[in-house]
């Protein structure tokens, strides 16, 4: 039996999950703190983990930030976009 194509919505909650798991490494490995934007989540890692193209990556990312979960450098650093949570923002700060 071939498996259902995926929905935008799942592919959506997917890249939010796996970006929530980037970005909680990245806290604890800077020590519980917020870790600066060059230490964020490149594009290109995120598309990787999750089996996307950049390009459709990129898309889900922007429509995840449309919706206030994450947030975006909107400059490119180190030629990449980064990325990050907002509720590991939210973890922190409540800490």
């Amino acid at each position: 039996m071939a498996k259902a194509p995926k929905t935008f919505e799942s592919r959506k909650s997917l890249m939010l999950n796996v970006l929530q798991g980037l970005c909680r490494e990245r806290v604890e490995g800077s020590g519980g703190h917020h870790p600066p934007p060059e230490q964020w989540p490149k594009t290109r890692e995120l598309a990787d983990k999750c089996g996307e193209n950049i390009y459709t990556t990129r898309t889900l990312l922007l429509a995840l930030e449309k919706e206030g979960k994450v947030h975006c450098t909107h400059r490119s650093i180190n030629n990449s976009l980064r990325w990050y949570s907002c509720d590991e923002q939210a973890a922190i700060k409540k800490e």
